[in-house]
């Protein structure tokens, strides 16, 4: 099996542009409709502009957006045609907050189906989901004076 080119490169982003499933993705997050702000991109483009903060060394979504205009192979990935026109980390924010497990649930199981297909009903898969897991959010929490741990002085 052949490797995979290196992180960031136009060679990986163009061999991964074929397996995003774009039309699944404007259907399980459909744009919005009605009162308020007109979307400027689509679902597709937005979830392939979230995908570029996990392929490109770009790991926060301000340094993203203000390379995204520079690179146009990553322009090209996302489908966003024009320079002046890149989603903004704000719109990137609010994107991700659309995007609960069971929809990224949906988009794994897309994907993992012709891989299921092409080894047969023997193989078994296992997938890692943190999402039932509890966040360890009390490890800094003040506790009061009587609930703490003292030391007897020597």
């Amino acid at each position: 099996m052949p490797a995979l080119p290196a992180v960031g490169s136009t060679e990986l982003l163009e061999r991964l542009s074929l397996y995003v499933p774009d039309a699944l993705v404007c259907a399980l997050i459909p744009r919005h409709k009605g009162r308020g702000r007109r979307t400027e991109f689509s679902s597709a483009q937005l979830f392939r502009t979230l995908l570029l903060s996990v392929l490109t060394p770009a790991r926060s979504f301000n340094l993203l957006c203000r390379m995204l205009p520079e690179n146009r192979a990553w322009r090209r990935f996302a489908f966003l045609p024009r320079k002046q026109a890149v989603p903004g980390p704000r719109m990137l924010h609010e994107f991700r907050q659309k995007l609960p497990p069971a929809t990224l649930r949906a988009v794994n199981a897309y994907l993992l189906l012709p891989l299921l297909d092409h080894f047969g009903a023997v193989t078994t898969v296992a997938v890692i989901d943190a999402t039932d897991l509890r966040a360890a959010t009390n490890a800094y929490k003040k506790t009061a004076p009587e609930n703490s741990l003292r030391i007897a002085p020597r």
